[in-house]
């Protein structure tokens, strides 16, 4: 690891970097100790509050100004975990002087292809809590930073696309929504490509594609991570399985990155006659 005259690392200690929520948090570092206080642009994270115990980041930081490298940054995909507490690394940080520029992502892969076209796979479950939380890749960066006795500010934003489903009922469809339903989302390229410089994810040119199952949120709401795409031809789109019958509804849609887009399902008592419809996109994911 090269120095560039800007970080001394020592080895065997770990990095704190106080992490939360709130706006003005009272966490302070020495004027030499690198420390981190983690944000989020609208509050939320990957379970919509926030970061939880044992989950990891990667941080990378360079020279002010110096292109982000595979190798030869003053940090090179540095691993943070978070203890539900605080953030640990293997080895302290401390600022020479000089400014550098960082880059921070979630959630953490040991091995990056490229950090201008870094290859992320979504899961394709992510129906459990596990699922949906790693596909939810979220990024930070802090240019121009110095020697402070204040934490550096990472401020996060999600990068992908996030669908939401809403099931309805239509005049003809007796009883409530069933509580066993499954919904997926089709069709859809499941390979992003990340530029870890700018935050910057599309879909990856030899992206396949896949389904995707999607997380319950209650018996007529659920939520699925997409790669930012446009589907810009009618094709099958949403697919709800519930008590042995099958409702397949086509559709098109432009997935933004960091936005959330509303899709409502309504259920027929015959499956031909289930409409969908493309409803709102909102910024700030949620």
């Amino acid at each position: 690891m090269k120095s560039y005259n800007s970080l001394l690392l020592l080895g065997a200690a770990a990095l704190l970097a106080a992490c939360t929520n709130e706006d003005s948090p009272e966490a302070t570092a020495s004027s030499n100790e690198v420390a981190f206080i983690c944000q989020y642009d609208d509050a939320t994270r990957v379970t919509d509050t926030k970061f939880e115990t044992n989950d990891a980041i990667g941080v990378y930081m360079t020279v002010k100004d110096a292109p982000l490298q595979i190798g030869g940054n003053e940090l090179n995909n540095e691993r943070f975990s978070y203890s539900g507490s605080a953030w640990t690394a293997a080895r302290k940080v401390y600022w020479d002087n000089g400014a550098h520029d960082v880059y921070a992502y979630y959630s953490y892969a040991a091995k990056v292809n490229d950090t201008e076209d870094y290859t992320f796979d979504l899961p394709l479950d992510q129906s459990t809590v596990a699922g949906f939380s790693s596909a939810d890749f979220v990024w930070a960066t802090a240019k121009g930073v110095t020697a402070s006795a204040s934490p550096v500010i990472l401020k996060f934003s999600h990068r992908m696309s996030k669908a939401v489903i809403k099931l309805e009922k239509s005049d003809d469809y007796e009883g409530e929504i069933p509580s066993d339903c499954k919904v997926s989302v089709l069709s859809t390229a499941t390979t992003a490509s990340v530029d870890l410089s700018s935050g910057g994810v599309s879909k990856a040119t030899d992206s396949a594609t896949s389904t995707i199952v999607a997380k319950k949120v209650s018996n007529t709401e659920y939520h699925a991570i997409v790669v930012p795409q446009n589907i810009e031809s009618r094709r099958p789109l949403i697919e709800v399985e519930t008590q042995g019958v099958s409702y397949l509804m086509e559709g098109k849609l432009s997935f933004k990155q960091g936005y959330a887009h509303t899709i409502v399902v309504t259920l027929s008592k015959n499956p031909s006659q289930t409409k969908i419809e493309i409803g709102g996109s909102i910024g700030g994911w949620n």
